[in-house]
């Protein structure tokens, strides 16, 4: 049998099947493989405080890239023009996005 895509809610599958004899017995036809956790659970805090840390980080970067590269078609040499507001509301960005993810820890 083929692999199944399943939504990941779906545990596994069962389908009852009667034998000759006509007892019942079930036959798993899917079953959804779980697995010990990788990470301990002291240090979970700390894994949410620097995965929220990246996020902020990278769309601190992503928004000054497009910022920076905007102000430069804009205008010539405009991205050292527009520094000063580009570096800000990034900066802002970034903030707002490491924010909402701090609250976790």
């Amino acid at each position: 049998m083929d692999t199944l895509r399943l939504a990941p809610s779906i545990r596994s599958i069962t389908l009852l099947q009667a034998d000759a004899s006509g007892v019942v017995a079930p036959l798993v036809l899917y079953e959804r493989r779980g697995g010990k956790k990788k990470g301990s659970r002291e240090l979970r805090p700390f894994e949410r405080l620097t995965r929220a840390c990246a996020k902020s980080g990278e769309a601190l970067a992503g928004t000054y890239v497009r910022r920076h590269r905007r102000s430069n078609r804009k205008r010539r040499d405009g991205w050292v023009r527009d520094l000063t507001n580009n570096m800000v509301r990034s900066a802002r960005k970034g903030f707002k996005e490491g924010s909402d993810t701090l609250w976790l820890v």
